[in-house]
């Protein structure tokens, strides 16, 4: 599996999650190297030297410390805002500011799945190439343009990730369908479908996410929708 370009595909999300969530975390994923400095228990970064492309993944709720984890999915169901006082997404931006310091002129692609959704909707921003979501915890999220969703149509945790309404409308069809894949709920546990394990459903060629080298820069509209707010930038999609 080579990874090539700016996007990447459902193997290779599956692939840098499932070492965001190893405590001994593979020392190479294809042509990518763990810098172990960097890592963490809840975060790894993988660095491609040869293409010059950093791959942060952010893992999920984890049960170690008697279950101490979810305590951050307690704070952040109160307040959204409070959540970013937590050591969990302290954590988590000390690894992404130092990634960008250690890697200034890289690309950079952030991987996140379930509570560190809200992480990596919150470091998002045009200083990387792709946002990448599973089954994210969003709450009134403001939405990027280069923020991909992926979500399991089962998925109980990022319900709030998808307003029906939303679905429904017309006014931005284009970043329905490229921003936010809905996979089929295939077996009706919800535990099951906000697993990693989905991707299997889904093309396993199927590029998600911005590619090239160059991309061309416009003026982004924003909407309002249900307490959310869309940075859709039509021309990059």
């Amino acid at each position: 599996m080579k990874l090539k370009g700016g996007s990447l595909k459902p193997p290779e999300i599956k692939m840098f999650l499932q070492a965001s969530y190893e405590e001994k975390a593979p020392k190479q994923l294809d042509d990518y190297t763990l810098d172990e400095k960097l890592s963490n228990l809840y975060g790894k970064v993988y660095v491609n030297e040869k293409a010059k492309k950093v791959v942060l993944a952010f893992r999920g709720t984890g049960m170690e410390n008697l279950g101490t984890d979810w305590l951050n999915n307690l704070v952040f169901a109160f307040d959204a805002n409070a959540y970013r006082l937590t050591p969990r997404y302290n954590t988590a931006v000390k690894m992404y500011n130092g990634s960008m310091k250690k890697y200034k002129g890289y690309k950079f692609e952030l991987v996140s799945h379930s509570q560190s959704g809200v992480i990596v909707n919150n470091l998002c921003s045009d200083k990387v190439q792709n946002c990448f979501a599973l089954n994210p915890a969003y709450k009134n999220a403001s939405l990027k343009n280069n923020e991909y969703i992926i979500r399991s149509t089962g998925d109980v945790v990022s319900k709030l990730a998808a307003p029906k309404k939303y679905l429904n409308s017309i006014l931005y069809p284009n970043w329905t369908k490229n921003h936010m894949i809905f996979i089929d709920d295939k077996t009706g546990n919800p535990i099951t479908e906000h697993k990693p394990d989905i991707l299997d459903r889904l093309d396993d060629n199927k590029k998600i996410g911005r590619g090239g080298s160059h991309q061309t820069k416009c003026k982004c509209d924003k909407r309002e929708l249900k307490g959310y707010t869309l940075n859709v930038c039509l021309s990059k999609l």
